[in-house]
Order: structure tokens, then sequence, then C-alpha cells
């Protein structure tokens, strides 16, 4: 028998929340390199294909959450994310529309560390051009 609740004079059919239930096929796969520094961290993430069967089988590009970790008067860390890579080439060949973000995101040695970042994912070719 349902159970039943009386709001306001009007009887309602009570209904319980359902446990969600989570299929394998609702997951996505992802893969991650982290490197860090004591100002920066760099933390790129690539989605792996449906039905990856190795390592190399992810969609092109990385998307990179970047923590400015300098304190500067500040209480917590700076985030940023990037999933932009005409932004990354960019940033790599010194495009001046790329450096104008570039330049007011890093310091001086953030943005050297980013491109060195940046040439490694291209090493491990999760960016590519």
């Amino acid at each position: 028998m349902e159970e039943r609740i009386q709001v306001n004079g009007i009887w309602y059919v009570r209904e319980t929340d359902p446990t969600p239930e989570i299929k394998e096929k609702d997951i996505t796969f992802s893969m991650e390199r982290i490197w860090e520094s004591n100002n920066w961290s760099f933390i790129a993430t690539v989605i792996m294909l449906d039905g990856a069967e190795t390592l190399d089988d992810h969609y092109p590009d990385p998307y990179i959450k970047i923590t400015d970790k300098r304190s500067l008067e500040r209480e917590d860390w700076i985030e940023d994310e990037i999933d932009n890579p005409n932004f990354m080439w960019g940033v790599l060949e010194g495009n001046p529309d790329s450096m104008i973000d570039a330049n007011e995101m890093f310091d001086k040695q953030g943005l050297e560390e980013f491109k060195a970042f940046l040439l490694y994912l291209n090493s491990i070719g999760w960016l590519t051009k």
C-alpha cells in the first residue's frame, strides 16, 4: 500500500528519492599529467575515447588547470582553466594575441614553466598542431 501524507488538508502519495544508478557507459574516463613548482601548478587532462584499449586512445588536446600559488598578499591561490589549443600554440610561438592573455596570467617564471609544460605535452602527443 502507498504511504500517504496530508498537507494542509490535502492527501498526497509520499515520494521517496530513488538512489541514482550510475552506469559504466555514463562514465567519462580521463588521464592526467601534473607538474608543480613552488609558485605554479599545471594539471593537463585528456579524455579517453570510448572503448579505449591503450593509453594513446584519447581525444586530441588537453584541458589544463593552472594554479598560481604565489602569495602576493592574498588568501587563496588563483586558478584558471584553458582548453584552447590555439592559445597554447600561440603562447609557444609568441603569437601577440595569445601573449596578451599569457602576460596577464603569468609572471616571467610562470610563463617559462608553462611553455616547458606545453612542450612536454607536445612531446607525448597530448598537444597537437
